[in-house]
């Protein structure tokens, strides 16, 4: 592991004491977002129509000529980009790991919790005692440490769910126009190209505050697919940088990042968001503060080293691609280390039964690249 070069982060009894940062600047007169994108057969009208009776519902209407019925316009495939030792030495510019707070949004250092009700729950929670006969596998160490939370401030409007063809996943802005996401979360098709990828930040129980994007290119390291499993080699590069069709990071602002360092192993620096299918079907975000990364592996492709990051918090699917990151002190802004990979398949107290972020050199690298090359 190289020498940590940087102090360590802010504990989460640190973070706890910082007091919330009041907007320093007035919101733009008006900002455009996209609500929503469709495809539609050859032929189709849409129009925007006003919803009787409720005062701020549209419905968007689309006359089909009989013909086109029942036929599907399939979203395009989107290009992809593999990161190599060779074209990393062709980053155009220097670029700053440091992160964007938009002045006309607030900064909370902890979101603010959601208390969900009983009928709101998509399963039982991880302590829940279930009758003689009945089980439910999971990779939650009780006691489950997450909660759901309902916040648009800085820096949690940068958190959103993302949806492929593969379901749902965890992502966040990490630059003007770039998502940072797991690579198990990608459709890899065999004609080197990749699923659509659609990013809705803050997303909350079909709300999106801040609209969505869609990718337009991902760059990866390398290609893991999650229907055989995850070894620990593709654990350590289980993370890729989409580029969005439009400059989200503008709007929501990112986070910045730094390498992880093996001296930070075992104290209660960081924080994981992600969207679980157990607590709300993946429609409500999570967050989870005091998280502890218990031990550091590395793996190596293309020239470059990757970490597989254990510990022992609480993740289930929907969590993959969601940011671990840290707070260091003066800044206004987190820096990310890792994005969650895999869940244990047999959750125990030791290295064989723990969870595991990716991250390391390769991801600071990709990152770097990617503000680089497309900013």
């Amino acid at each position: 592991m190289p020498k940590d070069e940087f102090p360590a982060p802010l504990t989460s009894a640190g973070v706890a004491r910082l007091k919330p940062l009041a907007p320093e600047a007035k919101p733009p007169k008006e900002v455009t977002l996209e609500i929503a994108t469709l495809r539609l057969p050859r032929g189709a009208k849409p129009t925007i129509a006003k919803r009787r009776g409720v005062a701020d519902a549209y419905d968007v209407r689309i006359v089909l000529p009989g013909s086109a019925l029942g036929k599907r316009a399939p979203y395009e495939t989107v290009p992809v980009e593999r990161l190599t030792s060779r074209e990393l030495s062709k980053q155009r510019r220097a670029v700053k790991p440091e992160g964007v707070r938009p002045a006309y949004l607030p900064v909370l250092f902890r979101p603010e919790k959601v208390t969900l009700k009983r009928g709101e729950r998509a399963a039982p929670p991880a302590d829940f005692k279930y009758r003689r006969g009945v089980d439910r596998p999971t990779n939650v160490f009780p006691p489950d440490q997450r909660y759901i939370y309902q916040d648009t401030s800085f820096p949690w409007c940068t958190v959103g769910r993302v949806e492929t063809p593969l379901g749902t996943c965890t992502g966040c802005t990490i630059g003007k126009r770039l998502l940072l996401t797991g690579d198990h979360c990608i459709q890899w098709n065999s004609d080197n190209t990749a699923g659509w990828v659609r990013f809705r930040p803050s997303y909350y129980n079909g709300s999106a505050p801040f609209g969505e994007a869609w990718a337009t290119r991902v760059i990866f390291w390398q290609k893991n697919t999650p229907a055989d499993g995850l070894t620990d080699q593709e654990t350590a590069f289980d993370y890729v940088v989409c580029v969005l069709d439009r400059n989200m990071g503008d709007i929501v602002g990112y986070p910045g990042y730094r390498t992880y360092s093996d001296s930070w192993n075992g104290s209660s620096y960081w924080q994981h968001m992600g969207y679980p299918s157990d607590l709300s079907g993946a429609q409500r975000p999570a967050f989870q503060g005091s998280c502890v990364i218990s031990s550091v592996g590395s793996k190596s492709t293309s020239g470059q080293t990757g970490y597989v990051l254990g510990h022992f918090n609480d993740v289930v699917p929907g969590h993959s691609g969601g940011p671990v990151w840290g707070w260091w002190s003066g800044e206004q802004w987190p820096r990310v280390v890792g994005t969650q990979s895999a869940e244990a398949s047999t959750p125990a107290m030791n290295t064989s039964g723990d969870n595991e972020f990716g991250g390391g050199p390769a991801l600071s690298s990709l990152i770097s690249w990617a503000r680089s090359n497309y900013p």
